[in-house]
């Protein structure tokens, strides 16, 4: 029996629609799950940057806490105990949070808690939320316990305190138990710091986790939609496909930039902020005191702040001039350049004890001179900062000279030295050796910088209390 030539048509085309029908079907379902995929993938990575903000906020708390315990014990002074508790309410407000979402879902007080603890309004739903749907999680557990470990540092820092705060109401506290006192502070702090920053990085990584899952799930489900979506339209789906790459790149692009400047804006920020509260501090015992010879040693630890702050600032905007300017090759001289720098630096406090000795063997090249102002400038003053009080003579010594094709610059000088470990990082940006309070890190940064851009060479040559000597190669 024949088939009917219509019923077959017919049956083609019925498939035809079946299929129209699933393929649309499946881009549907699949863009919806895109949607409330996307959707859950912000709201989980907006929670975890909240929960980041408030670790800040819980950071500054206790490290300002501890600063204002420190003051108390040292000067008795009753506001710096009542700043204490109230900087220590933050810290401990987060932990009234987790212990509410913990023990239960007392969302009134966890809510009440993640006030206390500075967080933003707004964001306190999504607390509560990556919260009580991601506690179970493995990796979210040991965010937990980082966080319940900072919790008991915290509450013993709030115990030490009190205890200093009742022996304070006793009598004058013996300069042994405030040293023992303050010592404890700044261990329970050092540990604090740990455990903040493992938070940070244990949330961060969580973070970069599911930006990889949520990547892979994006471009699997794309996969599907551009599947489906290929009996419609081919050359479409081809520049989707490419769209969509580009998109990626420039958001990865964007990613790379953005946590550059972050961390850019943070160093500035931090050393701007810090001369600041220092300042804040020093008026606040000015007003306290009344010894006229107090007085002026407060103003001029002001003063030494204030030029902090303003040798940053000068160090950073000669950091953007040169990342502007580029390498500008003329004419100029060593010498005058050299007795330009010596008389910046001749006022500097302790400078005029030190002798500067200059060798001017080499005085005219063709090169950039902003570029070598900003190059011995800085290590002709770091030279005068970090000089040995101990030793009878301080001197400073300038050396230029020519070998062949390339011309040499050399300071030295017999200060403190610089430690064979901090030598190969003193180049970095924001860079600090030790506990060294004198220096914003940009310096030797803008030298190295300078040097690259001159296409030459820096070699330095330190023992620890004998000498520092910083040798510069520059093509001539």
């Amino acid at each position: 029996m024949r088939e009917n030539p219509k019923s077959f048509v017919a049956g083609l085309k019925l498939l035809f629609k079946k299929t129209s029908f699933v393929l649309l079907l499946i881009v549907v379902v699949a863009s919806a799950i895109m949607i409330v995929m996307n959707f859950y993938t912000i709201k989980t990575l907006s929670a975890a940057r909240a929960y980041i903000n408030g670790e800040s906020q819980y950071s500054k708390g206790q490290k300002d806490a501890s600063a204002h315990l420190i003051n108390y014990i040292f000067l008795g002074n009753k506001d710096d105990y009542t700043a204490f508790e109230w900087e220590i309410s933050v810290p401990k407000g987060d932990h009234d949070a987790r212990m509410a979402l913990t023990s239960g879902d007392n969302y009134q007080l966890a809510e009440e808690g993640f006030l206390r603890g500075k967080n933003h309004p707004e964001d306190v739903d999504n607390l509560i939320w990556l919260f009580r749907n991601f506690k179970d999680l493995p990796s979210f557990k040991s965010i937990i316990q980082i966080w319940q470990e900072g919790d008991v540092l915290v509450n013993r820092l709030h115990q030490t305190g009190l205890q200093a705060h009742a022996e304070m109401m006793k009598g004058e506290m013996p300069a042994v138990r405030k040293k023992s006192l303050i010592l404890s502070i700044t261990g329970i702090s050092a540990e604090l710091t740990v455990k903040e920053k493992a938070f940070s990085d244990a949330l961060g990584a969580i973070c970069r986790s599911i930006n990889l899952y949520i990547f892979l799930a994006n471009i699997f489900i794309t996969l599907v939609i551009l599947g489906s979506s290929l009996s419609y339209a081919g050359i479409m789906i081809s520049k989707l496909a490419n769209s969509q790459k580009k998109v990626i790149e420039q958001n990865e692009s964007l990613q790379v930039i953005n946590a550059g400047l972050d961390k850019f804006v943070f160093n500035v920020t931090h050393d701007l902020r810090a001369p600041l509260v220092a300042l804040i501090g020093l008026i606040d015992l000015i007003d306290e005191e009344s010894d006229i010879e107090q007085i002026k040693a407060y103003i001029l630890m002001m003063k030494e702040s204030l030029e902090k702050q303003d040798h940053f600032v000068n160090e950073m905007m000669l950091f953007i001039q040169s990342k502007h300017t580029g390498f500008v090759k003329k004419e100029c001289y060593l010498a005058s350049i050299i007795n330009d720098v010596i008389a910046q630096n001749h006022y500097r406090n302790g400078s005029k004890q030190i002798q500067i000795y200059k060798e001017v063997a080499l005085n005219r090249i063709d090169s950039d001179a902003l570029k070598l102002q900003v190059i011995l400038s800085n290590l002709v003053s770091n030279a005068m900062k970090y000089c040995d009080p101990k030793k009878d003579e301080q001197w400073v010594k300038v050396k230029t000279y020519q070998q062949e094709t390339t011309a040499i610059i050399e300071v030295e000088d017999n200060g403190l030295g610089i430690r064979q470990r901090d030598q190969e990082r003193i180049f970095d940006k924001f860079y600090m050796s030790g506990n060294n309070k004198k220096s914003t890190g940009l310096g030797l940064y803008l030298v190295k910088d300078a040097i690259t851009q001159m296409a030459g060479k820096i070699e330095v040559q330190s023992e620890p209390g004998i000498y520092s000597k910083f040798i510069i190669s520059i093509p001539c």
